[in-house]
């Protein structure tokens, strides 16, 4: 039987404004993807499960970050703006390397989140409707979690690369056989597999900081071995210390990978969006 986790508890939303040059991203218009943070901001706001707000941001366009204060601080929420370094081997590895190297600096520089024991974090286009699901239960952590499509393309020689991934070594030995070497992609890419999913989850700081804080360096979105899967090979020698949630996270929000609506926000919502990115933004 699950125990109710009843004290709210803070929310680390990542946000990437300018995706520049990092591949498999479909919304890269700027405009939109600020009315989407906007969006996704707006509804965390009144989530009862969330106490305060840190919100990180890792590309250089710069924003009135204080108009995000205000309103947190209208809904009784603390807020925290913190602005990462961006992380340039996204560019070659993908988004997910941005995405936890964007929360290993937050951990490192938010005062919010290093004085609290866990977390919740989500992506910042995002709100996730059944969040209050990942606090049914005193584990390190509760993650939503589901099995890979099956595919008959992927073959045993796929599945022989596995081991591959589970290191950096490995990982980047995997792309030089690609793409120095010309290696068939079906001979050296990852096999499917069971994925986390990293848009929303809830986390204790040192667990994190202990198993997933360097995964992302292994991501190789390039290769299928994108970060979903490479959080769910750490977590899976850790099973007794946490709750995989074998549902679906509830989204609502723009999915910024395929550029798809997941949906829909209140009128209310969407009107003060747009408001907000138009005056956000610094000329």
């Amino acid at each position: 039987m699950f125990t109710v986790l009843h004290k709210p508890l803070p929310l680390l939303i990542t946000a990437t404004l300018n995706p520049g040059k990092t591949p498999y991203v479909a919304l890269a218009d700027i405009g939109e993807r600020v009315a989407a943070y906007m969006e996704g901001f707006l509804a965390w706001c009144t989530e009862s499960t969330i106490s305060s707000i840190v919100f990180a941001k890792n590309c250089n366009t710069p924003i009135r970050h204080e108009l995000l204060g205000k309103i947190a601080a209208g809904h009784g929420k603390e807020f925290e703006f913190v602005q990462v370094d961006s992380s340039p081997r996204s560019i070659v590895q993908g988004k997910g390397f941005g995405e936890g190297d964007m929360i290993r600096q937050a951990l490192d520089r938010s005062e919010i989140l290093r004085s609290e024991s866990e977390f919740i974090k989500v992506t910042g286009k995002l709100f996730c409707c059944n969040a209050a699901k990942l606090l049914d239960g005193n584990g390190r952590g509760a993650f939503f979690v589901s099995d890979a499509p099956a595919d008959d393309r992927f073959n045993l020689m796929r599945r022989k690369t596995a081991p591959l991934y589970r290191s950096r070594s490995g990982s980047s030995l995997a792309a030089f056989l690609k793409y120095q070497c010309r290696v068939p992609w079906s001979w050296v890419a990852a096999a499917p597999g069971r994925w986390v999913d990293t848009r929303c989850y809830r986390v204790e700081r040192d667990f994190y900081r202990t198993v997933l804080l360097h995964t992302h360096e292994r991501v190789r979105d390039g290769l299928g071995y994108v970060l979903e899967r490479a959080f769910h090979d750490d977590l899976e020698s850790h099973a007794k210390e946490f709750f995989f949630l074998n549902e679906a996270a509830d989204m609502i929000g723009v999915s910024g990978s395929i550029g798809r609506r997941m949906g829909s926000f209140s009128e209310e919502i969407l009107a003060k969006a747009r408001d907000m990115a138009a005056r956000i933004l610094v000329d």
